[in-house]
């Protein structure tokens, strides 16, 4: 079985075989930001994994998502891979970055709040694109698995729901929403530039991933060209009475996509520059 950085690896291979200024690019970021290289050449693998023909698009210097999936198609969509520190992962989940010991336990906080910045942060990057926009979400903290799971897609798609006395079922204030926002008595969107968001979970082996949809886009993404990822997204939209009915586009309680760690393999056409 293969090593995360086995992919990051093959990924530089890759790119050398594009141009010695985005091998040198990606090498940078190696040495200056690994998580960075890491999300980066992880995004890239579970796209190639999913049969959606992904393209490096990210011109060295000028910046804007990194791939491009399905150029010419009906459904083409573009993705930007980003990361969590694992030091800040950390800090907000009390989670050691390491395997225990022995046996451990007690409370963890959620990456919701991380994760919802983590978004605003990139939004610029997707106001000039004309297709659909996903931002990938990458972490290899060992605690990853249970911080970046089907709870957490639902999480950042309505905020951490939350019990009411009072109140039958469980509410939200929408506060980390990535997507949503009150105002007033309405219930809006927010960060629409963003079609979409993938939450990745990078192991030992594997990656597993899942994800949420925005509601009301700028511009629809069609999650049956990612039809093997559950995606969390809204039954209902305009929402009524205020009233969130969720659910998932695989199943009820879905697990999120396990990717085996492999290699990046080459293409036939492997770049197009916009």
């Amino acid at each position: 079985m293969a090593s995360a950085e086995y992919v990051v690896e093959s990924y530089a291979d890759y790119l050398k075989s594009l141009g010695q200024k985005f091998w040198k690019r990606f090498q940078t970021t190696r040495m200056n930001a690994p998580e960075s290289a890491l999300a980066e050449a992880i995004v890239f693998r579970a796209l190639q994994y999913c049969k959606v023909e992904p393209v490096v698009v990210d011109t060295p210097g000028v910046g804007g998502p990194d791939f491009h999936c399905l150029q010419d198609k009906p459904k083409a969509f573009m993705v930007e891979a980003t990361s969590l520190l694992p030091n800040r992962v950390t800090e907000k989940s009390n989670i050691p970055n390491r395997v225990p010991e022995d046996m451990e336990g007690g409370p963890f906080g959620l990456l919701t709040a991380q994760i919802d910045e983590t978004t605003t942060k990139k939004l610029h990057q997707f106001k000039s694109i004309s297709v659909p926009g996903l931002l990938a979400i990458a972490s290899s903290h060992f605690g990853s698995s249970i911080l970046l799971d089907a709870p957490a897609a639902m999480n950042a798609l309505i905020s951490q729901p939350f019990w009411v006395l009072g109140k039958e079922g469980m509410s939200t204030d929408l506060k980390y929403s990535l997507f949503l926002r009150g105002e007033g008595a309405d219930i809006v969107v927010k960060n629409s530039y963003i079609s979409a968001v993938l939450l990745i979970a990078v192991g030992a082996n594997s990656s597993y991933v899942c994800g949420a949809l925005h509601p009301n886009p700028k511009r629809r993404f069609d999650s049956a060209a990612l039809w093997e990822i559950p995606f969390a997204y809204l039954m209902d939209w305009p929402v009524e009475q205020n009233r969130l009915r969720t659910t998932w586009t695989l199943g009820t309680a879905p697990r999120p996509l396990e990717i085996p760690h492999e290699a990046i393999w080459q293409p036939r056409s492997a770049l197009r520059l916009f």
